[in-house]
């Protein structure tokens, strides 16, 4: 398994963390009513932003831990940190899948924002796009690692 190929793979573990405790989390709050308010979207905004500084400390530790276990099973055998042309291009096309749910989600956003849908429900929607997408990508990126192709 290529460098490029296991921290694709810590990322989709992550992703399906942050994103379980972001669902978790906002059932909680619309139960509560801490999203009823006049500042429902400054209470979502503060709690998405502390989720993704605690997403990106997440998916560090977790390469190194990952990378670390993996050099102990390995015995220390340098398997190389190459990148080459093919992770290059599944790279590129997994980030066109990201981009295409991202966009697909903005862009059916905006039509929601449209047809009267509250702003708090919009950026959920925003969110959950740019979400899916990467996890979407990340998943491509796998699946094309193992394909070969």
């Amino acid at each position: 398994m290529s460098h490029t190929e296991r921290n694709t793979l810590v990322s989709i573990l992550t992703s399906l963390l942050i994103n379980s405790y972001v669902i978790i989390r906002l059932i909680n709050m619309y139960g509560s009513g801490a999203l009823d308010g006049p500042d429902a979207t400054q209470v979502w905004a503060r709690m998405i932003l502390w989720t993704i500084a605690a997403g990106i400390v997440l998916t560090v530790v977790l390469i190194i831990l990952a990378n670390i276990l993996i050099a102990i099973v390995e015995r220390g055998e340098n398997t190389g940190f190459i990148v080459d042309e093919r992770d290059k291009v599944f790279e590129i096309r997994g980030n066109s899948v990201t981009m295409l749910f991202a966009a697909i989600g903005f862009v059916g956003s905006i039509v929601a924002l449209a047809m009267g849908f509250e702003a708090l429900t919009v950026f959920v929607m925003i969110y959950f796009s740019f979400a899916l997408g990467s996890l979407a990508g990340d998943l491509v990126k796998i699946a094309s690692y193992r394909a070969g192709v």
